[in-house]
């Protein structure tokens, strides 16, 4: 996953300053933009939606899309350069970033969101402003394949199912085919895993200053959970996981080596896409009797730039994206639950299997879940990275656990301390 970090931010705005800015879009001919990562459903989707909308109101909009991995890159590069698109989609983790820096329009005056409860509002507000309106709610899910586990006599998971029974589950299917199926993707290495591990031990990734809020014996723990699935041959190899940098297909179940994989339960959609087999979604294992650690988020959400020459009509965009009936059916569920009730009475009647499965998931999580993170600080992208390359270096043999907690913990505090400074 890509990072926008202030010192990013800093050196993509020098370059531009002595004359090294890309080549501006030829889509600024456009009355608008519109920007956003995505997948290939996605991207079908959106177009759909943005070309309907140019059809009925006699504008054009130019729409653009890129991986997560690349995405945070140009869209800094843009922004520094004066050239940000009218429409951004954001990210949680990053819009305190953005709206801080005024890149981004309040919205609160051009959509007032009446059919949003308070936590999805909130879920887009900056300082007590309206900078990102949700584009549907999601939460961390684990996505299986059903086949596979049934041939393991598992036909469905508890959501209260523990880490036990998920080593369990994994290394008896681990053992149907050895050395070319696992049960699981490794999830050391995600960012996200340790997140919602730490939410299950009631602590968190950061604390509400934005500092570090995890010791060197988490970390531990953590990795130590990992080896020892990885020991027992529960987990794919490191040569398999290392691969994954976060996009839909690099993940194992994507790639037919394993039965489940970590990721978001508005994923499963795209999953599905590229999956023959039936896939389904469930809560991630726990202590026994303990908390779920899940928390219901913005799975995107959309912006509009503090610079677009026509914010009215970008807001109106949005306004048709979540609320108007024919902008809702285009896209769907695949960004996860509307959190409009009307738009989610317009989709109920015509979702598919995976649609309402997701819509279950949500109603599910929302009964136990906590509440919404702090929003990650700044330099949190660099850490992530860092996750990923000391994982690594512990699943190959490069670095024992305790090194690897020590190196992590240690340099994500130099992290965090220097993004601050």
């Amino acid at each position: 996953m890509g990072t926008f970090s202030r010192r990013r931010f800093i050196t993509v705005a020098g370059a531009l300053a002595l004359g090294l800015a890309a080549p501006v879009s030829l889509a600024q001919a456009a009355r608008l933009r519109c920007f956003w990562w995505g997948n290939p459903d996605r991207d079908r989707r959106t177009k759909a939606v943005l070309d309907l909308y140019s059809q009925k109101n006699g504008i054009q909009i130019a729409a653009e899309s890129i991986g997560w991995g690349d995405y945070w890159t140009k869209l800094a590069t843009q922004v520094a350069g004066g050239n940000a698109p009218d429409l951004i989609q954001m990210d949680y983790r990053y819009l305190f970033e953005y709206a801080r820096r005024n890149t981004l329009l309040p919205l609160d005056k051009l959509l007032p969101l009446p059919d949003f409860n308070a936590n999805d509002r909130n879920g887009g507000k900056v300082d007590g402003k309206l900078y990102g309106v949700t584009l549907g709610s999601n939460s961390k899910a684990l996505i299986y394949d059903t086949g596979v586990l049934a041939k393991v006599g598992v036909t469905s998971i508890d959501p209260a199912w523990t880490w036990d029974e998920f080593a369990r589950i994994a290394g008896e299917i681990s053992r149907i085919n050895p050395g070319k199926y696992w049960g699981s993707d490794d999830n050391s290495r995600i960012e996200q895993g340790l997140e919602h591990w730490l939410n299950q031990q009631g602590k968190s990734l950061y604390d509400a200053d934005g500092q570090v809020a995890f010791t060197r014996d988490d970390v531990a723990a953590w990795f130590a959970l990992w080896d020892k699935l990885r020991k027992a041959g529960a987990v794919v190899p490191p040569d398999i996981s290392a691969v994954n940098t976060g996009k839909v297909e690099e993940f194992a179940v994507s790639r037919g080596v394993a039965a489940m994989s970590f990721s978001n339960s508005n994923q499963l959609v795209a999953f599905q896409a590229l999956n023959k087999n039936s896939l389904a979604i469930s809560t991630f294992p726990r202590e026994p009797g303990g908390s779920s650690g899940h928390y219901i988020k913005p799975s995107q959400l959309m912006s509009v730039s503090a610079r677009s020459r026509s914010p009215e009509e970008a807001a109106k965009v949005i306004d048709f994206m979540v609320n108007a009936p024919e902008g809702v059916r285009l896209l769907g569920i695949e960004r996860g639950v509307p959190a409009s009730a009307a738009a989610r009475a317009v989709l109920v009647p015509e979702l598919d299997a995976p649609g309402k499965m997701q819509l279950d998931f949500i109603a599910q999580v929302a009964e136990t879940a906590i509440p919404l993170p702090p929003p990650p600080p700044k330099g949190a992208g660099e850490i992530e990275n860092l996750l990923r390359r000391v994982s690594d270096s512990v699943a190959f043999g490069k670095a024992s656990v305790q090194e690897g907690a020590a190196r992590f913990h240690g340099e994500a505090v130099r992290v965090l301390a220097r993004s601050s400074a």
